[in-house]
């Protein structure tokens, strides 16, 4: 019995070992810090809301503008800001939210004007990410409406599924418009539903809120008729579709697929005709991969449908080239990331907070988009992206990859894309930062050490920054303007990048 147990221990430990290595991400924050006192420390001060936000504050462009938050449509152009309340007395305020729980305005919501953010004039002062923004209120004004928007939970969103089922997505529609008072359609796609500003419905509320419209909303899942994605998410497939890259009859890889969002999504869009079009769905995780296939079964899609599905697992960055050397018409690419865009919906991410986590995943993330450029045919697109706004995930790889290759184009962001759809152009120019933890008293609760910024790969290995690639500086040689950011304040969504390239030769 002692030798079964002791063998038995033995494989789990292993088992716990193989998971880790195939974690990318824990294994970058792991890296950030070996000693578990020190760790311990960090997570309990809110050391890494300080630094997160003193990172950005040296980022222009990346999470707001130099001067008063604008918004900045899709041309470039700079849009004012419809702000719902903006006049109001207090008094009124309060009059409005006692009248109407959800705080929506019926004659000019977010949803019809394409102005998702609600209004923001308080701050969440019980906010740990808030009250790291206090402290320094002054020198961070600019961050105001990025930290706004992260300190609220994220808004429940849905997709109405392109499937042929026109009597029953007509009656679900009208299920839907009996809580209009809570959801619905955003002015840029009807098929996308999101909660009304300032009704505080999230995935984690709807519940409470309303169970009515959480037994709607199950009930269109299982049926194969909605998804419940995050807006954010349905961008690559979305800029894959529009461009051509992916369209009916096309052969799909999505490199890194779980959970499953955008394979489901892509899937949609390849057999929306009689063409046998098919999506590999490839993940470094078996475990990952085997919650990806019952999230497939569990869609509801129709059988014919996610038959035309195979999984895969291999690492992305070593993924193989297909045995009939015919290569793929299009490669969703959204790389293993530190998750900073996701903090709306995952506690967890800020309070171990450093940049040498999104500096360690940098390399995994070059070498898994330098494979995808690979596998793609001549006149094919990839979608590179990320639940980060971190310049080092995002730019970065883009530019390392394409700096000395002109096989490949960095397209524009498709403007006709969700008119009304707010988006940011892509910065050209960003600061690397480092964090040495030693450079601080472990027992002042506010001493939480500083980043150092360099501006060249040189300097920062002359003071010691031996973990630095050269990569993770600007090149100077792509467009980074054509790609597209996603600001969390614009229209109440997650951050997100995306950037599509199309294989010219």
């Amino acid at each position: 019995d002692w030798c079964r147990a002791a063998s038995m221990a033995k494989q789990a430990g292993r088992a716990r070992k193989q998971k880790r290595d195939d974690n990318p991400l824990s294994s970058a924050r792991l890296s950030g810090d070996k000693c578990k006192a020190s760790s311990l420390w960090f997570r309990k001060s809110g050391a890494g809301y300080h630094l997160f936000l003193s990172f950005f504050a040296e980022q222009p462009g990346a999470v707001c503008n130099e001067g008063d938050p604008q918004q900045v449509g899709n041309d470039g152009d700079v849009a004012s800001v419809a702000r719902k309340g903006k006049g109001m007395s207090r008094a009124a305020k309060r009059r409005r939210k006692h009248k109407d729980p959800c705080n929506v305005d019926v004659g000019r919501s977010a949803h019809e004007d394409g102005q998702g953010a609600p209004d923001m004039t308080e701050l969440d002062q019980s906010h740990p990410l808030v009250q790291a923004f206090e402290s320094k209120a002054n020198e961070w004004t600019r961050l105001r409406g990025f930290v706004e928007a992260l300190s609220r939970p994220l808004p429940l969103t849905i997709r109405l599924r392109d499937v042929d089922a026109t009597e029953r997505m007509n009656e679900l529609k009208q299920k839907l418009g009996d809580f209009s008072q809570l959801i619905g359609p955003v002015q840029y796609d009807k098929s996308i539903y999101q909660s009304r500003p300032g009704c505080s419905l999230c995935k984690s509320s709807l519940g409470k809120i309303s169970p009515g419209l959480k037994e709607v909303i199950v009930s269109g899942s299982m049926d194969g008729l909605l998804a419940r994605q995050e807006l954010a998410s349905m961008l690559p497939v979305l800029a894959l579709s529009h461009v051509g890259a992916l369209k009916a009859g096309a052969k799909v890889l999505d490199l890194c697929s779980s959970p499953g969002s955008k394979t489901l999504q892509a899937l949609e869009v390849v057999c929306s005709s009689n063409r046998r079009g098919k999506v590999i769905a490839n993940d470094i995780n078996a475990s990952r991969l085997e919650s990806l296939r019952e999230a497939v079964i569990r869609s509801g899609v129709d059988e014919e449908l996610t038959d035309r599905v195979t999984f895969t697992n291999f690492d992305a960055s070593e993924f193989p080239s297909p045995k009939s050397g015919k290569l793929f018409d299009c490669i969703i690419c959204d790389v293993p990331c530190s998750g900073d865009g996701t903090i709306r919906k995952d506690k967890h991410i800020l309070p171990m907070w450093t940049p040498a986590t999104s500096n360690s995943l940098h390399p995994l993330q070059l070498d898994i988009l330098r494979r995808a450029l690979e596998l793609v045919r001549v006149g094919g697109s990839v979608s590179y992206s990320t639940c980060s706004l971190n310049p080092i995930e995002d730019e970065s790889v883009v530019s390392a990859a394409l700096a000395n290759d002109d096989r490949y184009e960095l397209l524009d962001w498709p403007s006709e894309l969700l008119p009304g759809f707010v988006t940011r152009r892509g910065i050209s120019d960003w600061k690397v930062a480092f964090y040495n933890k030693d450079s601080f008293e472990g027992d002042d609760s506010d001493d939480f050490g500083q980043l150092s910024f360099y501006d060249s790969h040189i300097k920062a290995m002359e003071n010691g920054e031996t973990g630095s690639c050269e990569t993770l500086w600007p090149t100077g040689k792509v467009p980074l303007k054509r790609c597209m950011r996603l600001w969390p304040q614009d229209q109440d969504t997650g951050g997100f990048f995306v950037a599509i390239i199309r294989r010219k030769r």
